[in-house]
């Protein structure tokens, strides 16, 4: 029952980055990016610099309403509900440097967490996911589809009640050849989620800066239960 249940939403995930492939076309420029990022405080909070040379776009599908719903501007407020399920994400550029064979590192981490007032299990991984390859034209927006499990599965935005929305950001990593290999010895299946890095585990992992990234955010809803589940 839990591989049917599980097979179906990959299903839908699949379908819905169907309907959204071959028509990303972001409104955004890189530096109006680079701003939400230095207005959010993600430069310097989560990040000492961000300069990318490309646009990712990130696509959520709620399977409520069956509808995508495209994270842009950066900063957008999104449900719990339109949150639920694991973005598809595209990466636009034309640094040919970036095209195939590249593969990529895609992380989403929560630097809020439990609160934005009192973080003290920030930052908190929701998704750490490497070996992402590009289908399609980098040039108009090429999916990034996974080649390989995550090393760290996708969580569901998950603030806890009482809490003021948190950020949650995607970064968007050019995989080096030797990162599978590095990695192990760093974060894996098992590691817990909180108390994560981003900076000093792209230093670690020589992944450099990101070529890519984008946030939402998102707050507890009446839905909510939890205190926080680390």
């Amino acid at each position: 029952m839990v591989l049917n249940v599980m097979f179906a939403k990959l299903a839908i995930v699949a379908l819905a980055a169907a309907a959204v492939s071959g028509q990303i076309t972001s409104n955004v420029t890189i530096a109006e990016v680079e701003q939400a990022f230095m207005a959010a405080r993600i430069v310097p909070d989560v990040i000492p610099t961000f300069a990318p040379p490309g646009l990712l776009d990130v696509v959520f599908f709620d399977d409520v309403t069956d509808t995508n719903i495209m994270v842009t501007p950066p900063g957008l407020t999104l449900t719990r509900e339109q949150t639920a399920m694991r973005p598809t994400v595209f990466l636009t550029s034309n640094d040919t440097a970036l095209a195939a064979p590249q593969t990529f590192v895609l992380a989403m981490i929560d630097p809020d967490a439990p609160t934005p007032e009192n973080p003290t299990a920030a930052q908190f991984r929701l998704l750490l996911a490497p070996n992402m390859t590009l289908s399609g034209s980098l040039a108009e927006g090429a999916m990034l589809v996974n080649n390989t499990p995550a090393i760290t599965d996708f969580l569901r935005p998950n603030p806890p009640a009482g809490s003021d929305p948190h950020r949650f950001i995607l970064l968007l990593f050019a995989q080096p050849t030797n990162f599978s290999q590095v990695v192990q010895g760093i974060v894996n299946a098992s590691t817990p989620r909180n108390g994560f890095n981003i900076s000093a585990f792209a230093m670690q992992t020589a992944l450099g800066s990101p070529v890519g990234g984008n946030f939402f955010l998102t707050g507890p809803d009446d839905t909510t239960t939890v205190r926080f589940d680390v």
